[in-house]
């Protein structure tokens, strides 16, 4: 295991999707920072510094996807599978290192944007008003998230041999996740009444009335469980601050990592290499 992961960190320092991961991450910091001081200037709007670190969670799944499929992906067509088997690695050391490689990278990406927001933002937006608990507390949950992203994606890309049809897929899964998670939230946060208006004597009145499409508090519970298992809907929630049950949340993305590996592991043992 010590082996395959001092190759695979060689390797990683050596790719170009790793340092693009690298540059975004680092773009990106620069690219909100930028925006919202400019939003600050021209509107006189108050940015909170804590609130620019969660943001990244909304999309780290599309981030996640795209490197995973790309850096493991040439494990089939460069033929690197084939070869470590047949130096001696063990199917299960290969698998399990692959997924701690890219769990790494995917948490050193958001790591290094939060740093680069901290650094500059506190400068130029003032302190943390957040407690530094709660901070945490949501920043603990997005990592044990971006845990959960990579054994998807790792699943996805030990299990299909195309590198193509790999990152189609993982790419295509992702956007799946978030749609799924905006009509979860959307369902949640439907308001119970919403305003009416009609015209009387000439005059354009309003009043609240009760929303038909509002759901029963079953139906609520359904698609709250269903937005926090996942994990698009987990970093929605993280980045707004809304979520009403941060405690399970790691706990539901600690099942999809078991789960996704697990099976990986099974499957990846029983694939047959050509």
């Amino acid at each position: 295991m010590i082996r395959l992961l001092n190759a695979g960190f060689t390797r990683l320092r050596k790719n170009k999707a790793f340092w693009i991961l690298t540059i975004f991450s680092i773009g990106l910091a620069l690219f909100m920072i930028y925006t919202q001081y400019d939003d600050m200037k021209k509107y006189g709007e108050v940015i909170e510094v804590e609130q620019l670190m969660l943001n990244y969670a909304t999309i780290i799944g599309i981030v996640i996807s795209i490197f995973t499929s790309l850096f493991l992906g040439v494990e089939y067509s460069d033929g690197a599978i084939r070869n470590k088997i047949s130096i001696g690695h063990k199917r299960t050391n290969i698998y399990l290192s692959n997924l701690i490689i890219t769990s790494v990278t995917s948490l050193f990406s958001y790591v290094l944007f939060t740093i680069v927001i901290a650094i500059i933002g506190i400068s130029l937006f003032g302190w943390i008003k957040m407690s530094m608990l709660v901070l945490l507390k949501l920043i603990g949950c997005i990592f044990v998230m971006i845990l959960a992203y990579s054994s998807i994606f790792t699943f996805l890309a030990m299990i299909i041999s195309n590198k193509t049809i790999t990152s189609i897929t993982s790419i295509m899964l992702t956007f799946v996740l978030m749609m799924f998670a905006m009509v979860c939230f959307n369902i949640v946060d439907m308001q119970e009444y919403i305003q009416s208006g009609s015209l009387v004597n000439g005059e354009m009145k309003f009043e609240e009335i009760p929303n038909p499409r509002y759901p029963s508090e079953t139906k609520k519970k359904v698609y709250q469980t269903l937005l926090d298992i996942n994990p698009a809907g987990q970093g929605f929630q993280l980045a707004g601050r809304s979520d009403p049950n941060l405690k399970v949340l790691p706990f539901y993305s600690l099942e999809i990592l078991v789960i996704f590996t697990c099976t990986g592991l099974v499957l990846f043992n029983k694939k047959e290499l050509k």
